[in-house]
């Protein structure tokens, strides 16, 4: 079989190829009409009556769910554990925002004093080299002056 495949070559050169290229050809077809078959079932779906009741019922139903809510929570709100309810929660919102404040100022705090600390020690390093550079001592020799060198002597 891969005898003849090469005979036909050789005698026929590129028509298996046009062949080959031929069926490519037509599975990109084939798949072109599965794609525009697919849309064309997609954009019926969508413009159905089915899918358009369908979506008027979600809405009418949804509608009606977030009034009963919204009804719920206001006679919940007027009640007395509702009114109880509001003023733990208030309570609690205070103490965490008084908790953060402290924990803020605690980290400035904390942050204000590490960097003093690191700026004193800088000062306190300058002021030991400066000191060790006045001990250290000159190798620059100092020749008495003519005069007083028979002043010395006298």
């Amino acid at each position: 079989m891969e005898e003849e495949r090469r005979e036909r070559q050789t005698e026929n050169p590129g028509k298996e190829e046009d062949q080959e290229f031929g069926q490519n050809d037509d599975i990109a077809q084939e798949i072109q009409r599965l794609v525009e078959a697919m849309a064309h079932a997609a954009r019926k779906v969508w413009s159905s009556e089915q899918r358009l009741q369908l979506e008027e019922d979600l809405r009418r139903g949804l509608g009606s769910l977030v009034g009963s809510v919204e009804e719920a929570l206001e006679r919940f709100n007027r009640s007395e554990q509702g009114q109880e309810f509001q003023e733990q929660a208030a309570k609690v919102a205070h103490r965490v925002r008084e908790s953060a404040l402290a924990a803020e100022l605690k980290e400035g705090l904390a942050t204000g004093l590490r960097t003093a600390s690191e700026e004193v020690q800088k000062f306190a390093d300058s002021f030991e080299e400066d000191e060790d550079q006045s001990r250290a001592p000159q190798d620059i020799p100092v020749k008495p002056e003519a005069g007083e060198d028979e002043k010395e002597e006298s």
